[in-house]
């Protein structure tokens, strides 16, 4: 009896837990799913969602997701190849790639290749050390977390108050911090990332991978951010995700 008190005890404790976390999306990548591609070569390799092709700019699938209030997106990423044109460049540590999620999109461009996706927001992350981007595009340079906005399938522009340049904030230099992402294995391993999306206050949370605990945030109009969609998207890489969900919260 005694053991079933503390069951029913312990049940109630979690239950507030249980009801402010509910699963709205779970996907194991058995099959693509409701997940679409617009661009690149997205298939399913040995339960993941992989991305092959290392060259393309635009590589882009979408998946209905039509969810308000505070949610959480979680999905894990691998880095597979891609980010350097050739061996020569690799030598010199002239790299570009990123990666990144389409957030609230209200009309994705669904089975065709676009620069925007909609009326939406990309969150992303890119590295770009090339001479070219330094001389030209100093605002892409090194390796940075950047927000976009979309108004349509072919406008999207970055929000200039949102371009951080990672190594610059945690005051180390950009060798360093890509020698320590190496070191930390973070190219040969599942990463995982966590976003969390607040419609109604327009507060956007993203995890530090290396550290559960800490938390990153910005605010976008909440207005922007109720939609239909979601997309992952890459830029000059190969990716494996994995464990995508979505939890509202």
């Amino acid at each position: 009896m005694k053991k079933v008190i503390l069951l029913i005890g312990t049940l109630l404790l979690l239950l507030p837990l249980m009801l402010s976390a509910q699963v709205i999306h779970s996907d194991n990548f058995s099959t693509l799913g409701e997940w679409r591609a617009g661009y690149g070569d997205w298939k399913i390799l040995a339960g993941r969602l992989v991305q092959g092709d290392a060259s393309t700019g635009l590589a882009r699938i979408d998946r209905p997701l039509n969810v308000s209030g505070e949610y959480e997106i979680a999905f894990t990423i691998r880095y597979l190849g891609g980010g350097y044109k050739t061996e020569e460049d690799l030598k010199n540590l002239s790299l570009h790639a990123g990666f990144g999620i389409h957030i609230a999109v209200d009309k994705a461009h669904l089975g065709k290749a676009a620069w925007g996706n909609g009326r939406s927001y990309l969150l992303w992350l890119n590295l770009d050390t090339r001479k070219e981007t330094m001389a030209k595009h100093p605002e892409h340079y090194g390796f940075r977390a950047q927000v976009y906005r979309s108004t349509s399938n072919s406008r999207m522009a970055l929000v200039p108050e949102m371009n951080v340049d990672i190594a610059a904030a945690l005051g180390t230099n950009l060798l360093d911090m890509m020698a320590y992402v190496q070191q930390a294995g973070f190219l040969s391993k599942d990463v995982p990332i966590r976003i969390r999306v607040n419609t109604n206050t327009g507060r956007i949370m993203v995890n530090d991978p290396s550290n559960a605990q800490m938390w990153f945030y910005f605010d976008l109009p909440a207005a922007n951010l109720k939609g239909n969609y979601v997309s992952l998207r890459t830029n000059g890489m190969s990716a494996a995700y994995d464990d995508f969900s979505v939890v509202r919260r």
